[in-house]
């Protein structure tokens, strides 16, 4: 995204669609450390019941903790960016008693919660009425990032652009991430310089400590240098419907 485009979010309400509490600051921390001074932010959480948490963090947990205490990251992310935040008690995948190989292959169509994550995010951004809404991709195939995209590809009187899901993104080449996302209709935005916000955007990751390993820092600052283009060495991508 050149500069001019990151100056037309100045002054706008813009809405951030997260499926689960880490996955902004994951896919781009970066623009909100650049944008959150100077824009209207607000995150909304989809999936806030969760049962999934790095087993060295919390062990045997039960899905109340989990959940509270990824709450409890959101809300530490927010606040030290000064926006907004909502956290929808939505059941994910984990809860739902899908397993790793299942939640990767499961279609939205087929997922029961579908029809209502689609209503609630419907009624949420009419309500809202926010200049522009930023979604997940839904690369890798997680079908509750999958769910999130399809509400928002249902918001047809608000702008939509769309975020690189990571740590997904980063398990693909850049020809293949660039072939599928073309291939469903999106077009890529120009990369933005996250450069000078790195180390705010690795420190917000790390707030995360439920969900975040030294790993996921390692894929997101691959893929940031991959997507990187002119004097950047670090950048994160937007894509938008092409048609």
């Amino acid at each position: 995204m050149i500069p001019t485009a990151l100056d037309s979010m100045v002054g706008k309400r813009i809405l951030l669609l997260s499926p689960h509490s880490d996955d902004v600051a994951f896919s781009i921390g970066g623009i909100v450390a650049r944008l959150f001074k100077q824009a209207d932010i607000l995150l909304l959480t989809v999936f806030g019941r969760s049962g999934w948490a790095l087993p060295r963090v919390l062990g045997s947990a039960s899905v109340d903790e989990i959940s509270a205490v990824r709450q409890q990251e959101d809300r530490a992310f927010c606040a030290r960016h000064q926006i907004g935040h909502v956290f929808l008690t939505c059941p994910d995948s984990f809860v739902r008693g899908y397993d790793n190989a299942q939640e990767l292959r499961v279609a939205p169509d087929d997922d029961r919660r579908t029809a209502d994550i689609v209503r609630m995010i419907g009624e949420f951004v009419a309500s809202l009425a926010p200049n522009l809404v930023i979604a997940p991709c839904g690369i890798g195939g997680h079908v509750d990032h999958r769910i999130v995209r399809t509400a928002a590809e249902t918001l047809n009187q608000t702008g939509v652009l769309y975020y690189e899901d990571i740590p997904y993104s980063a398990g693909l080449s850049l020809a293949e991430l660039d072939r599928k996302l073309t291939c469903e209709g999106l077009a890529p935005v120009m990369p933005v310089d996250i450069g000078g916000v790195l180390e705010r955007k690795c420190e917000g990751m790390r707030g995360y400590r439920s969900q975040t390993s030294a790993t996921t820092i390692t894929e997101m600052l691959l893929h940031a240098r991959r997507v990187s283009a002119g004097n950047a060495n670090y950048a994160e991508r937007l894509w938008r419907r092409a048609h």
